[in-house]
């Protein structure tokens, strides 16, 4: 099976064999994964289990005459990336390109269809300017606001932690006694969209435990 999933993969790849026109005529179908975050050494399981589903999804519409956009991208802004600079002295930039490569072979080894040529890192400026923009847009049209809140704070690592990266009171990586700072911070007006949001809930096929919690 090695032999035959090489020849394959690699016959796929020098086809671009799930690559996407937008010219296409045929209806269109997005199918859009949670991209992974490379920080490090590689994939850890929990990524096929959702993966495999969507491409399962993917492959099945494609199958109904669907041009299916099935992206796969780089979650590469975070914490952890940084916090590994510090300790080794090695540039973010470095070990995320490192990561990625890896992730990447690991990726097309399992054979998904992802349109490789639509690949994105969030870390990059080409992607990252459209998030800025996005901002403005909303600084803008006033849904965004800024205050001083109080936040989680570790002194060690500088930084400010969400909930779930406090344990018992203590920062979940370094171990350090986690306090409560006021630190100047944006915010989204999120709450303006809340009856928008609700009523869109009618249009999708979702379990209604699933509607209440959201």
């Amino acid at each position: 099976f090695r032999a035959i999933e090489k020849k394959w993969q690699t016959i796929w790849q020098e086809k671009k064999a799930y690559q996407v026109s937008n010219e296409s005529s045929k209806p269109k179908c997005y199918v859009l994964d949670m991209f992974p975050y490379p920080s490090g050494a590689g994939l850890h399981v929990g990524h096929p289990l959702g993966y495999i589903a969507s491409d399962i999804y993917s492959r099945f519409k494609r199958l109904k005459g669907f041009n299916v956009l099935h992206p796969m991208g780089w979650d590469a802004f975070g914490l952890p990336a940084e916090q590994y600079a510090i300790e080794t002295g090695t540039h973010p930039r470095d070990t995320t390109k490192t990561n990625v490569g890896r992730f990447r072979e690991q990726l097309q080894s399992l054979g998904f269809s992802y349109d490789w040529d639509r690949e994105v890192a969030t870390c990059d400026a080409t992607y990252y300017k459209w998030t800025q923009w996005l901002f403005i847009q909303f600084f803008k049209n006033d849904l965004v606001y800024k205050k001083t809140d109080t936040v989680n704070w570790c002194e060690s690592c500088k930084t400010v932690l969400a909930n779930e990266q406090v344990e018992s009171g203590a920062c979940e990586r370094c171990k350090n006694e986690v306090t409560q700072k006021p630190v100047p911070s944006w915010f989204f007006k999120i709450t303006d969209c809340a009856q928008e949001l609700i009523d869109g809930h009618e249009k999708i096929d979702w379990p209604e435990a699933t509607k209440k919690n959201q």
